[in-house]
């Protein structure tokens, strides 16, 4: 019990600090698809950090295989609920920590638990059933200039677990309020957003397995009908 309440805490702190201390380097842009005449309008040109700054792991080998992070895609009618799932595959029984930012365009919506808290309404999946500790918070303060600038929002969620018992499957499911007056066809892009203090490791904290998963995530959208 005592060890499950240090990792917990662990978890927290660890939530904290990755919500003030990301790093602003920009990215290439992720393309979005969005009807001229909504109202609630979104870039065609999302700057998105989707990948680690260089010399983040200068001289760490490749490796041949490993998790594969993806964001599921969505649909949703205007003034809907829209579920939008974190999945790692490739990874049964192979990790052991994961902290990860995901970037949405501020039009929508993200359910809360506690809004003063900032803590985020979410469905902890299968991926993450034997985790110690879970925290899903919103990033509020200390926006980049690049989110700032491109009306972006970012939701943090980790998972501390015993030795490996990581899964592959869901990790977990946020939802979001699609705009009343959205347009349909408008494409929401959903997608991973590097920060310092993001993770995926594995018991034995090898940096080519946490840098398989930075390199080859992928990101989704919610399409409004």
């Amino acid at each position: 019990m005592k060890n499950d309440m240090l990792r917990i805490a662990a978890a927290a702190v660890f939530a904290a600090t990755a919500l003030t201390s990301c790093s602003t380097t920009k990215k290439p842009a992720m393309s979005a698809t969005t009807p001229a005449e909504t109202k609630s309008s979104v870039s065609a040109d999302l700057p998105v950090e989707t990948q680690p700054p260089k010399g983040k792991y200068d001289g760490v080998k490749d490796a041949a295989d490993g998790a594969h992070l993806t964001i599921s895609n969505t649909k949703a009618k205007p003034g809907e609920i829209a579920e939008v799932t974190l999945s790692v595959s490739g990874v049964d029984k192979a990790w052991s920590m994961c902290g990860l930012h995901i970037v949405y365009p501020d039009v929508l919506e993200c359910q809360m638990f506690n809004d003063e808290e900032r803590l985020v309404q979410v469905k902890k999946g299968d991926a993450v059933a034997y985790a110690s500790g879970t925290i899903a918070m919103l990033w509020r303060d200390n926006l980049t200039e690049d989110m700032i600038a491109n009306k972006q929002k970012s939701v943090f969620f980790t998972a501390v677990l015993d030795q490996n018992h990581g899964l592959d499957g869901d990790i977990c499911t946020y939802s979001f309020k699609i705009p009343e007056d959205a347009t349909p066809g408008t494409v929401y892009p959903i997608d991973y957003y590097y920060c310092d203090t993001d993770i995926f490791a594995n018991y034995d904290k090898d940096p080519s397995f946490e840098k398989y998963a930075f390199d080859h995530w992928q990101g989704g959208s919610i399409t409004v009908e």
